[in-house]
């Protein structure tokens, strides 16, 4: 019997960003590939409002709504894992180990006012609320807050909020991910000898087609070259090009099947890379718990217990 070849998956870094990430899975298969993508989306940890205490509220707004935008705030999760699941804590509702308080108290005193997650006080520097980048640039650690709700003269919001412990799969709002996809990585290849048959506008014709610019021309020396293989989206419009200038056979555009590009971009509450290592950790604790269960059940068959 011939002894099937171990795979060994691979990670290769393509951009990393404060919260967008795109890196190439390969060495493995699709169900992997799923698999990583389920994982950072529905088990990765994270925490959010899950409790509101509406003392007064004035505003155009009701409670409900407003309980519902402040659990959809990201909060920051790093210390995640210093905080209980509230299911398995030992207290009778919350303590420390299990929640964070955060408190929220405005009066409009001008004409009208925003209410942003800036004005919300956490009771723990671990988990505060997430603020939208103030600028273009990724690396600045200057934000604005995300709106709550516009008061009017004279209107008041006062609550207190519980931050806990939760994964995606139990609400959208403990989701660490706002958009995680993966695509197979393109594997193009140009029939130079077709593409020699066209004369020097058809060529630039031909690779302008391409809407993300996977391929360049250059004038001086009459070529074409796979500039970027990553761009293609596979809409195959360079084909129907081809086909139009009378060479079908012009270019083979098909799918690398052990390669993927993942695109990971989250909601602030986490680092992307942190993400992904959350999820590959939860995966190879799913991986071992099977392991060790179909261990135990074969030395239950082989001695012959029930």
């Amino acid at each position: 019997m011939e002894s099937t070849q171990r795979r060994q998956p691979k990670i290769e870094i393509i951009e990393l960003k404060r919260n967008s990430m795109t890196f190439v899975l390969s060495k493995t298969d699709t169900s992997v590939a799923n698999a990583l993508r389920r994982v950072m989306i529905s088990e990765v940890p994270t925490m959010a409002i899950d409790l509101v205490e509406i003392e007064n509220n004035s505003s155009v707004l009701n409670d409900e709504f407003i309980a519902h935008r402040l659990g959809l705030i990201p909060l920051t999760s790093h210390k995640a894992e210093d905080f209980q699941y509230t299911r398995d804590c030992t207290c009778h509702e919350k303590c420390p180990e299990c929640s964070v308080e955060l408190r929220l108290d405005v009066v409009c005193r001008d004409d009208e006012c925003d209410v942003l997650s800036t004005v919300l006080v956490s009771q723990d520097e671990r988990v505060v609320p997430v603020l939208l980048p103030a600028t273009e640039d990724e690396d600045s650690q200057e934000g604005d807050g995300i709106l709550i709700a516009k008061l009017r003269k004279g209107q008041e919001i006062k609550l207190k909020a519980i931050a806990k412990k939760g994964v995606g799969k139990e609400h959208a709002k403990w989701q660490p991910t706002c958009g995680t996809a993966y695509q197979f990585e393109p594997d193009i290849r140009i029939n130079e000898a077709r593409l020699d048959e066209l004369d020097a506008r058809s060529k630039e014709e031909w690779a302008l087609s391409c809407p993300t610019k996977v391929y360049s021309y250059d004038k001086h020396a009459n070529t074409v070259d796979i500039e970027d293989p990553m761009k293609c989206t596979y809409c195959v419009e360079c084909k129907k090009k081809a086909e139009a200038l009378g060479v079908p056979d012009l270019v083979s555009i098909n799918m690398k099947e052990d390669r993927f590009l993942f695109t990971v971009e989250t909601t602030g509450s986490l680092p992307p890379e942190r993400v992904v290592l959350n999820a590959l950790g939860i995966l190879r604790t799913k991986l071992s718990d099977v392991h060790s269960q179909l261990m135990v059940s074969t030395e239950q068959d082989l001695g012959g217990s029930p």
